[in-house]
C-alpha cells in the first residue's frame, strides 16, 4: 500500500480551471496511484494567499508531501520576484516544520510574453533555491513549452494561460513520472484514460 498522502496548494492550474478538480493533473495523478489527496488550488490565488491559508489548507490535512505551485497570478499583479520567492520559501518552511515534505512545481508557460519573461526569472530562482535546500521540483514547464522556448505548445491550452484537458493529462504524466522515480510510488493496474 502507498504511504504517500498528497496535498497540492496553488491557483487555477492546480484546481483544474476551466474544468473541475476532477480534470486536474493532481486528480489524474492521485488516481493512478490510489493515493489519498487534497486539491487546494483556488482560482485566481496568489502565493501570498497560499501562505495565509497554508496551515488551514495543508497542515491540518497532515499529508506526507505537498506540491507547492503558484506565482503566475503574482506576476500578472506585478509582484516582485523576490516577494514571490519569499512566499514560496515560507510555505516550504511551514511544510518542513510540520513534517511534510515540500515539492515545488515549476509554473507552466504563459503566452503573454511580458509575463513569460518574468516567469523565466522566477523559475530560475525556484531552481536555485530548490538545489540549495535539497527540495525536489516537478518540471511542468518543460513538458508544456513549445519549440520557441516561451509559449505553451499548440493544442495544450485553452486561453494561453490554462491547460486544456490534454494539457492537464500531460502535466499528470509529468507528476506520475516524478512520483514513480523520485518518491518510488507504484501505480495501480488500472487504465484511467
Amino acid at each position: 500500500m502507498n504511504k504517500v498522502k498528497l496535498a497540492a496548494i496553488g491557483d487555477s492550474i492546480t484546481y483544474g480551471f476551466p474544468y473541475s478538480p476532477a480534470s486536474s493533473w493532481l486528480n489524474i495523478t492521485a488516481r493512478q496511484f490510489g493515493l489519498e489527496y487534497f486539491n487546494k488550488g483556488i482560482n485566481g490565488d496568489t502565493t501570498a494567499g497560499m501562505v495565509r491559508r497554508f496551515t488551514r489548507d495543508v497542515c491540518r490535512c497532515q499529508p506526507s508531501h505537498v506540491i507547492i505551485m503558484g506565482g503566475t497570478n503574482d506576476v500578472f499583479e506585478e509582484t516582485e520576484i523576490k516577494e514571490i520567492m519569499n512566499n514560496i520559501t515560507a510555505m516550504a518552511a511551514l511544510a518542513l516544520e510540520n513534517d511534510i515534505v515540500p515539492i515545488i512545481g515549476l509554473p507552466i508557460p504563459c503566452n503573454d510574453l511580458h509575463i513569460e519573461n518574468q516567469l523565466i526569472e522566477y523559475r530560475a530562482e525556484i531552481r536555485e533555491y530548490a538545489q540549495a535546500h535539497a527540495i525536489e521540483i516537478i518540471d511542468f514547464h518543460a513538458a508544456l513549452v513549445g519549440e520557441d522556448g516561451l509559449q505553451i505548445k499548440a493544442g495544450l491550452h485553452c486561453d494561453g494561460v490554462h491547460p486544456n484537458e490534454e494539457g492537464y493529462r500531460l502535466m499528470a504524466a509529468v507528476a506520475i513520472h516524478f512520483m514513480e522515480n523520485r518518491l518510488m510510488v507504484h501505480k495501480r493496474d488500472v487504465d484511467l484514460k
